[in-house]
């Protein structure tokens, strides 16, 4: 059985008062630094802009194919994602080979990226699917709503002209009255495997599951996560979610600990069956299945996103089995969902 959450009543609420709150219009929005890409999309003041979900989405459904994850679409090829940055400091990462050029590489990137215990790099703010489209300070927008993955876990909304960096952080709670929704992205999975939310109402976003995989030698190992994603919207109609899966090789060197390194990865029976509410709410909500028997990406730098697709509503619950393995890490069993 799938298990249920429910954060439909604090969402949706809020998506209605974002919309309203967005057909006013600010007098100094009309001097922001913009530039065109496509009808539908668009850079202004460094972040992607777009002209409305159905952009948004039709986008998003492009950069996640993992087949599109070593090129890029032609409308952003002039802009540069937190993804794009994450990879170039891991390339740079991986000349690090004394004391003196990892205290210097840690000096210079500590505030873009997460260096961890084991001297691995990982995301400082977001998600690895909000990586994809948002730029360095974790920015995007959608119509007149822009959301900012901030390096505190939180996804913070609002409507109306761009705000600074100090602006955001000073921002600690929802204001319907003045269109900002505040919620936090929850990164702590379960190895257990349940695919409950956190307890805590604002958490919309969150790490459901995670699995470590080692080869045989112990120096390859191959992170296997899960993730429900709320996406930002700009109202009520326009609430989606969506589940996916990250894989990631990391290589054990002889200096520094783990870092990620290239390979080929490989997705072997998936099969899961999900559930999400959708607006007009039906009682039991609506159920969908992801079926993938076979793939493959070579020469790739992870995390790989299996992406089972952008649902209308709020994601309600995930079950089913797959494997996930890499060049590197070979024998990895069956990711399950929920054990």
């Amino acid at each position: 059985m799938i298990n249920k959450f429910n954060l439909r009543y604090l969402i949706l609420p809020f998506l209605v008062s974002i919309s309203i709150f967005s057909c006013k219009k600010d007098a100094n929005v009309g001097n922001q630094e913009e530039k065109l890409l496509t009808n539908a999309v668009s850079i202004e003041n460094g972040y992607l802009k777009f002209r409305d979900q159905k952009a948004f989405d039709s986008l998003v459904n492009i950069l996640v194919k993992p087949e599109n994850f070593n090129s890029k679409p032609k409308e952003l090829q002039n802009f540069k994602s937190y993804r794009d940055i994450y990879l170039e400091i891991s390339k740079e990462y991986e000349n690090v080979n004394t004391n003196k050029s990892f205290d210097d590489f840690k000096n210079k990137y500590s505030e873009i990226v997460e260096i961890k215990s084991d001297s691995s790099l990982t995301y400082k703010f977001g998600t690895p699917l909000s990586a994809l489209f948002t730029n360095i300070k974790g920015e995007v927008k959608i119509g007149d709503v822009t959301t900012v993955y901030t390096n505190d876990q939180r996804m913070v909304s609002y409507s109306g002209k761009h705000k600074s960096e100090l602006e955001v952080s000073n921002i600690s709670r929802t204001d319907l009255t003045k269109g900002i929704f505040v919620s936090n992205i929850s990164t702590k999975t379960h190895t257990s495997g349940s695919n409950q939310a956190s307890t805590e109402a604002e958490v919309v976003t969150t790490a459901i599951k995670s699995q470590l995989y080692y080869n045989e030698d112990g120096k390859r190992r191959l992170f296997v996560d899960l993730w429900l994603e709320s996406m930002p919207a700009p109202s009520t109609h326009d609430a989606s979610f969506r589940y996916y899966f990250t894989s990631r090789q990391e290589l054990k060197r002889t200096f520094g600990g783990w870092r990620t390194n290239e390979t080929d990865y490989y997705f072997s029976n998936l099969n899961y069956n999900f559930s999400g509410f959708t607006y007009p709410m039906a009682p039991d909500g609506v159920s969908y299945n992801f079926n993938l028997p076979s793939y493959s990406v070579g020469n790739a730098t992870g995390p790989i996103i299996i992406d089972l697709g952008v649902k209308t509503g709020l994601g309600n619950g995930i079950a089913g089995t797959g494997r996930f393995f890499s060049g590197g890490v070979p024998n990895a069993p069956s990711f399950n969902v929920p054990n």
